[in-house]
């Protein structure tokens, strides 16, 4: 069952609301009130997307997913890309690796399925977030150094 623009907007608020309570350093830089908010976590140049996608589930559960974005430069990607095995072992998982040809910038995603039918399974999802993409930035930028 798809998530309505509604929902996701309430869904985005929430986040916010734990991001503010829980103190992290999270500026939220676009919220479209569908599927993507875009936070900035340290470096203004890479940012954060968060996302939630259930276009492609058949039951009620949820793939959302936080991207590093690193804009227009495959030199940056292809670094960490060499440091792969290094980065997974640090997030404790394997990641998705996005440098489609013909595209300036690329992502590294780490993913997961939550149930966000139900907003009580939410906290969940606010604290996978917190963690993943936190971590992700972390790994990512100290591969970069």
């Amino acid at each position: 069952m798809a998530q309505s623009k509604q929902s996701n907007l309430a869904y985005w608020k929430q986040l916010k609301f734990f991001v503010d309570e829980q103190k992290l350093d999270w500026t939220f830089t676009s919220l479209d009130g569908e599927v993507q908010a875009v936070v900035g976590i340290g470096s203004p140049e890479h940012r954060m997307h968060l996302l939630l996608n259930d276009q492609y589930n058949k039951n009620t559960k949820t793939a959302i997913a936080a991207g590093f974005w690193i804009p227009d430069s495959k030199e940056a990607f292809s670094y960490l890309k060499d440091k792969r095995g290094s980065i997974e072992a640090q997030m404790g998982k394997a990641l998705v690796w996005d440098s489609k040809p013909g595209r300036k910038s690329s992502w590294i995603w780490v993913k997961t399925n939550v149930d966000l039918a139900h907003e009580k399974n939410w906290p969940t999802s606010f604290e996978w977030f917190a963690v993943n993409a936190t971590r992700l930035r972390d790994v990512c930028y100290q591969g970069l150094e």
